[in-house]
């Protein structure tokens, strides 16, 4: 049995898959040998199956751990416990057979309360998990876990770029999951297009590898009523600071001109 790591692990999915018990039983393990197919032959006669009703949600962060709690009665002897993802074999044990070591290695059994701990959490592993439970009458319990990885976007960066006239505002959230929409507060209204503001664009943008959204918003604002304070951009909730746009200070130059501020950054 490979040792658990959360610090180190590969998916093999170019490994044979373990297709286990499941409503369709005999069909999947008729793939496995003479021995699984003989049981599957014999449950199709003599088990019961039974499925829970909903799923059981469970929420993680990217980089973090869970812990699947399957259901089990415990006054009953298990005769093999199968947890899988789709109709893929993750982890569990068989009273009677020895079990490869798994095929996800960010995996661990605990096999004393049927619990299977998952570290190392990214976007991929959201989905559908399978709990099959076999006890020694040869009823069959089989329960589903919905997995929903999420993941914090980081503060905005928060631009400024006027001309004395209008200010253009970007405001960039990066790293977070799943997609959303930056949304605007200005003067204690959101989103709110006015003769004043208007919202440019508003974008997100996933990264390939990660499945991780930058999302990115501009808001154009008219400056010809002079400074607007209590500003701010949010996704989710992650908020940036308050911010003011359209202002300006005074630099003596020669003749007593002033020059405008142009551009500058609100973080």
């Amino acid at each position: 049995m490979r040792k658990f790591s959360c610090q180190s692990f590969s998916f093999r999915e170019e490994a044979r898959q373990h297709t286990m018990a499941s409503s369709s039983t005999k069909r999947h393990l008729s793939n496995r040998g003479p021995s699984l197919l003989l049981l599957a032959l014999v449950c199709t006669v003599t088990f019961s199956l039974t499925e829970s009703a909903e799923p059981i949600p469970l929420r993680g962060e990217v980089g973090g751990n869970v812990t699947f709690q399957c259901p089990v009665d415990n006054h009953r002897t298990i005769s093999f416990f199968y947890f899988q993802h789709g109709d893929l074999f993750l982890n569990g044990y068989h009273a009677k057979k020895e079990i490869d070591s798994p095929m996800w290695e960010n995996t661990r059994l605990d096999r004393n309360r049927t619990h299977v701990h998952m570290c190392r959490l990214n976007i991929s592993h959201t989905g559908m998990y399978k709990c099959i439970i076999q006890y020694n009458d040869h009823s069959i319990t089989e329960s589903v876990i919905q997995l929903t990885v999420t993941a914090s976007y980081s503060k905005p960066n928060v631009t400024q770029s006027c001309d004395g006239v209008r200010c253009f505002v970007t405001c960039a959230f990066y790293g977070g999951y799943p997609g959303r929409k930056v949304a605007w507060e200005v003067h204690g209204s959101r989103n709110t297009n006015s003769q004043l503001w208007n919202v440019e664009n508003n974008t997100q943008v996933p990264s390939p590898s990660t499945m991780l959204v930058n999302s990115t918003s501009t808001v154009y604002f008219n400056c010809s009523h002079g400074e607007m304070g209590n500003l701010s951009c949010s996704v989710g909730n992650v908020t940036s600071n308050w911010f003011s746009v359209c202002e300006y200070r005074q630099e003596l130059r020669p003749f007593g001109r002033e020059v405008k501020i142009t551009s500058r950054n609100t973080n």
